[in-house]
């Protein structure tokens, strides 16, 4: 096919790229993580100017006869994962993130688990200032709601 523009010389179309439809409710944000910080932590990161990052990561546990390259060294299905960047003191909302399609048929019907990860943005420093909890669960369970997650300093 080719596109014509007035004024311009006839150029090929691009070809069609496929994109991953991105997972996303239209009541809301998916899920949200609030973060607390001890008051060492909070003092610290604001006197760096620190940012930090929570990190979201999507698997699943395979369906019957999925095909082994779905599947990795742990016996799980990678879907995807979707980072936040935040000040302290703000929440991460994840609304819309893009799960890989492919890999989603290949998992069971519990659906998607998720596993939450918070560090230091490492912008004053190369290595991670905090020692947070986690958050690991289904999917399911945090939709529309909001994952707490503590942080402190580490050695704290």
């Amino acid at each position: 096919m080719l596109l014509v523009r007035i004024g311009a010389q006839p150029q090929q179309a691009a070809p069609r790229v496929e994109q991953q439809p991105a997972v996303k409710s239209s009541e809301g944000p998916l899920f949200t993580v609030k973060m607390s910080f001890s008051d060492k932590a909070k003092t610290k990161l604001t006197e760096k100017s620190e940012t930090v990052i929570v990190a979201a990561y999507f698997t699943g546990s395979p369906r019957k006869g999925a095909p082994k390259r779905f599947v990795d060294n742990t016996g799980q299905v990678g879907l995807g994962q979707a980072k936040r960047e935040v000040a302290p003191g703000e929440d991460a909302t994840f609304a819309e993130f893009k799960l890989q399609q492919d890999a989603l048929k290949q998992i069971d019907e519990q659906g998607p688990s998720l596993l939450i990860n918070v560090y230091s943005g490492r912008k004053s420093s190369k290595d991670n200032l905090l020692d947070c909890g986690i958050y690991e669960g289904t999917l399911k369970a945090v939709q529309g709601k909001s994952i707490p997650i503590a942080c402190k300093l580490i050695g704290e």
